[in-house]
């Protein structure tokens, strides 16, 4: 990963700017990258966070730095980085499995991958976050209960960077107490689709072909 995309998901602008650039054009994805600075430099000014001044200088700092090395990026190189995040057109989707159960995510990534799907797999939520980032999925194909970070605080973040992002959950845990309450209510709320292990292949190509339509 480049030094550049590490400062523009920094800011917290990356995938935006590819919306934009869909949308609009290359020139208006610039542009709102370079205005994204003066937003968040009014967030952080420590004379607003009496309270948390230090994290609030820290992320001044952080900020003016990602600043001064913008100011000496060109145009170009910014829309060269935006393009280089855009998903390419046509073929099929990428799909990112994370599973902590190995011996079924091997299982669903050979089997998805004989299907023409290109596939990546992450053990634990916090491997799915990393991956994401490099991998740039259209769809996640996710456990709930895993170590580290469970699969539904994983896809909180995965649709903060990319509000587009697909997902379903699978869990040989649904209608139990060990998944319920906060995590089943966040599912049911965004309509995300899942299915009970075990499960027939068969079913989730289905739901994954209509997911992806």
């Amino acid at each position: 990963m480049t030094q550049l995309e590490l400062d523009l998901r920094y800011l917290g602008v990356l995938e935006k700017a590819v919306q934009i650039a869909e949308e609009l054009g290359h020139a208006a994805a610039v542009r709102y990258v370079r205005s994204s600075y003066r937003l968040l430099s009014k967030v952080y000014h420590p004379d607003l966070h009496q309270e948390n001044r230090q994290a609030a200088e820290e992320g001044q700092r952080r900020l003016n730095a990602v600043k001064e090395r913008l100011d000496h990026t060109s145009d170009q190189d910014l829309t060269d980085c935006i393009k280089a995040q855009a998903r390419p057109r046509g073929g099929h989707p990428r799909i990112l499995v994370v599973e902590d159960e190995e011996g079924l995510a091997n299982n669903l990534a050979d089997f998805l991958t004989l299907e023409g799907y290109h596939v990546a797999t992450a053990p634990d939520g916090v491997a799915g976050l990393r991956a994401h980032l490099s991998f740039r999925p259209e769809l996640v194909i996710s456990d709930i209960v895993m170590p580290i970070m469970d699969g539904v605080e994983m896809v909180r973040t995965l649709r903060q960077r990319d509000s587009r992002l697909k997902v379903i959950f699978i869990s040989g845990f649904f209608g139990t107490r060990s998944v319920a309450g906060e995590l089943m209510s966040e599912i049911e709320r965004f309509g995300y689709p899942k299915i009970s292990k075990p499960f027939r292949p068969s079913h989730l190509l289905e739901m994954v072909r209509k997911v992806l339509q």
